[in-house]
């Protein structure tokens, strides 16, 4: 506060603005005083307003008065029900004694608003209808008295200064009573989530001072803090969508009256949705060993080849494709389903076994990806007959010999794998005159 001339005759409180006199006034050495309220913000940098305010000083009578003093100051709770307030002369034995009838007491008619009445004949004051502290916090008007008993009658006046004590009448408000904020999960611990701005329609400092709390709907499960004065919500600790998608807060406002018992509280319901990104590689999940018989049809299904990505919309979805091992293009990935289907006939006896490399691959940015060996082992099947080492055998044995004896030795060929391959070797009976003699299998 800047005054001009003497600077110490005000104070003002920093806080609820209120300026009050340091010393007596008086009117002949000070008949006004004019001063600049600076008022200034906590910003950065901080910013600043002003206003003049003009004071003038009010004389007080010279002749004789029956009112006690030419000013009163008056303090009146703004929740006060119309009633008498006080009475302006000082006693009403001093009334009846002296001025009996000759006295007739009147608001002056230019501050007349309403709310305060005086009885004309007994000078009592009267609150006529309720105060508002949020609309007027202070009245200032004249109580003029005439005095009939004297010839001619006089006038005296009395400044009646008014001032409304504020109650806390007023809950913290907010703009809804729920909302939905979202901020991403990797925001790095202290990242400002939302600012809370509740109103109080009290007019004074304490109780339209609003300070905020929160409270989590699952307890142990809140990652931010609220500044109490600010009301700026900002994250604690780091943020796992994967783990906790959403959480649901009560933000809390509550004036600071001074009696406690007298804080008006007023909550909002918050949902915080953790927003994803994508930190979370696709997981190969289908086995790695596939089977597939030779003889299977072109289009056959070999595998299914399955991943799982936790992240959230295209972060998460996963498509697939053969980095290497598909000799000959032998197979086809269905990108989408992970479908392994065959392309072309396979042949065991021309290669059993092929070993792919396959890739999972997210959609996010930047995409992440994974990787899987999948061997797949063609079965073989009895599709390879036997075949004779060479097509004409001639052989010689002597008459009369004995059963059981060696002729000659016929060899059979079969490329199938295991047991199918075991070529059984017999004599054909059409082939042969000699009926009587068998051929040993191997």
């Amino acid at each position: 506060m800047i005054t001009e001339g003497s600077t110490d005759h005000f104070k003002i409180d920093a806080n609820s603005g209120e300026i009050r006199t340091t010393r007596v006034l008086s009117h002949d050495y000070g008949p006004s005083y004019r001063m600049t309220v600076i008022a200034s913000d906590q910003g950065v940098p901080p910013l600043q307003g002003q206003a003049v305010i003009n004071i003038q000083v009010i004389p007080l009578s010279k002749g004789r008065a029956l009112i006690s003093q030419n000013i009163k100051h008056l303090v009146i709770p703004e929740n006060l029900k119309p009633k008498k307030i006080m009475s302006l002369i000082k006693s009403p034995d001093h009334l009846q004694q002296h001025h009996s009838g000759k006295l007739h007491f009147s608001i002056a008619a230019d501050d007349k608003d309403g709310h305060f009445e005086v009885d004309s004949s007994t000078g009592d004051l009267f609150l006529f209808k309720e105060l508002d502290y949020e609309m007027t916090s202070h009245y200032l008007f004249r109580v003029v008295t005439k005095d009939h008993s004297r010839n001619p009658p006089t006038n005296s006046t009395v400044f009646l200064s008014v001032a409304v004590e504020d109650q806390n009448d007023h809950s913290p408000s907010f703009r809804e009573e729920f909302i939905v904020i979202s901020v991403e999960e990797n925001a790095p611990i202290g990242t400002l989530v939302h600012v809370f701005n509740a109103k109080d329609g009290d007019g004074s400092f304490l109780n339209s001072r609003v300070q905020y709390f929160i409270e989590a709907h699952h307890p142990g499960v809140n990652p931010f803090l609220i500044h109490p004065s600010f009301g700026t919500l900002v994250t604690a600790s780091p943020l796992d969508r994967e783990r906790v998608p959403t959480v649901v807060l009560t933000v809390t406002a509550s004036d600071q009256a001074v009696n406690v018992t007298d804080r008006r509280l007023r909550s909002l319901m918050v949902k915080v949705v953790i927003l994803d990104i994508n930190d979370h590689s696709p997981t190969f999940t289908s086995f790695p060993i596939a089977l597939v018989k030779e003889d299977a049809a072109v289009g056959s299904l070999v595998h299914h080849i399955t991943a799982q990505d936790p992240d959230a919309g295209k972060n998460g979805r996963v498509t697939f494709s053969i980095l290497s091992g598909n000799e000959n293009m032998a197979f086809m990935l269905d990108e989408s389903s992970g479908l392994l289907t065959t392309t072309s006939p396979l042949d065991y006896e021309l290669k059993s076994q092929y070993i792919l490399t396959l890739l999972a691959l997210d959609s996010g940015t930047p995409t992440l990806s994974s990787s899987q060996t999948l061997t797949i082992t063609v079965l073989d099947v009895n599709d390879e007959a036997p075949v004779f080492k060479q097509h004409l055998y001639e052989a010689s044995v002597k008459e009369n010999q004995n059963p059981g004896e060696f002729v000659t030795r016929v060899e059979a060929v079969d490329r199938d794998s295991g047991d199918p391959s075991r070529s059984a070797s017999r004599s054909d009976p059409g082939s042969y005159e000699v009926t009587a003699f068998a051929v040993l299998q191997e």
